[in-house]
């Protein structure tokens, strides 16, 4: 899908964004296998996994869904609109859905709020989308969109929904620095949600 008017700058911009992606994909096809990067150093993902059944937990924090561009493993990088590649040197440690649930899991409970896993008793779940978790390299800038809904946990109905958007800075696409950069973009964005949830419990 095109939405920028087609003036040489715009074309020369793209010409060297699929210079540098097809870059990372060649070398891709060498024997290095990629590093795989958890969301915090894993310690997170530890810590909520051990959480299930947390006793006096207010929120059940439910593994999120996905859009259909995210790769469950591989971190997305958008070249142009309408247009996305993944790192070649590097992948999550484990599916983009758990890490970002342990994260949030964790984001909650700097904010004073008691959650946990499903599986313990709670007054209500938190359920997720992630719409965009990647690098835009036309901005240089990572995204992370989220959208959440607040479930009655007895009924199951919706106590109240947003979409929420965290962005940070991304100058570097190299692994650990495109992670860097994705951390801080979920951290915006966690630190809105937690907000909006703190009173809808």
């Amino acid at each position: 899908m095109r939405m920028w008017p087609p003036n040489a700058r715009l074309r020369a911009a793209r010409r060297l964004l699929r210079l540098a992606v097809a870059a990372l994909s060649l070398s891709a096809c060498g024997s290095a296998p990629r590093e795989s990067f958890d969301l915090s150093g894993g310690a997170h993902a530890s810590a909520a996994r051990a959480a299930v059944g947390h006793a006096g937990a207010a929120l059940a924090v439910n593994e999120p869904e996905t859009s259909p561009a995210l790769h469950p493993e591989r971190i997305v990088i958008r070249i142009a609109p309408g247009e996305i590649a993944y790192l070649a040197d590097a992948q999550w440690a484990d599916r983009l859905t758990r890490l970002v649930q342990a994260r949030l899991v964790s984001a909650f409970g700097r904010g004073g709020v008691a959650a946990t896993l499903p599986g313990a008793p709670v007054a209500a779940a938190l359920s997720t989308i992630i719409h965009r978790f990647e690098i835009d390299l036309t901005r240089q800038t990572a995204v992370v969109e989220i959208a959440a809904r607040i479930l009655d946990d007895k009924t199951g109905r919706d106590r109240a929904a947003r979409v929420f958007r965290g962005e940070a800075p991304a100058p570097h696409t190299y692994g650990a620095a495109a992670v860097q950069s994705l951390e801080a973009a979920l951290d915006d964005a966690s630190r809105q949600l937690v907000g909006w949830a703190r009173g809808r419990i």
